[in-house]
């Protein structure tokens, strides 16, 4: 997978082949195809690792804060967030998707956005059990898509903002945004 994933990272998903990944990692076509069932199901294959691993960074930094404000979790995942980005910004842009994707690989990363999605929900609904579900669903929506989008504008701006002044305007925007609920 590490091969794949370096081929992702260099040339974008729709310049590589299978072929690419065999020669890359030295394996044959049924090998590939033993452990995936397609170009597009090892990218996705190479994007859960991210995940998981993003996901591994944030809990292993939220331990014992289980009873913190929202404001401060979101300063916590806001900080592993950005730390994901700062340490590989080629490997961000694989998790969260080249620009142009389209057909399975979109449907499917926009499946594990979801499963993101779902995971704010339940933190907000924890400490704010008095909101409707669609409330909960909808600043979910907006502190996922928020961070994504920060993050995209970040890595094209680092010079005209530190990465401790971009976390610290998401927590405070995602705390207001969620005090007015």
């Amino acid at each position: 997978m590490e091969c794949a994933e370096a081929l992702f990272l260099e040339r974008g998903l729709q310049a590589v082949s299978v072929e690419d990944v065999c020669r890359a990692a030295g394996v044959s076509r049924p090998v590939f195809y033993d452990h995936f069932d397609s170009l597009t199901g090892a990218y996705i294959a190479c994007v859960r690792r991210i995940r998981v691993e993003f996901q591994e960074m944030v809990v292993a930094e939220m331990a014992g804060t289980e009873t913190a404000e929202l404001s401060v979790l979101f300063q916590v995942a806001g900080e592993a967030f950005f730390s994901l980005i700062e340490q590989d910004p080629r490997r961000w842009a694989l998790f969260y998707g080249f620009p142009g994707l389209y057909g399975e690989a979109a449907e499917q990363l926009e499946s594990l956005r979801e499963d993101s999605v779902q995971v704010i929900a339940a933190l907000i609904s924890a400490r704010r059990p008095e909101l409707s579900e669609a409330d909960v669903m909808v600043a979910a929506q907006m502190i996922s898509g928020g961070g994504e989008q920060l993050g995209r504008w970040w890595l094209r701006h680092r010079g005209e903002a530190s990465r401790d002044d971009v976390i610290g305007a998401y927590r405070r925007y995602t705390s207001a945004a969620l005090h007015s609920m």
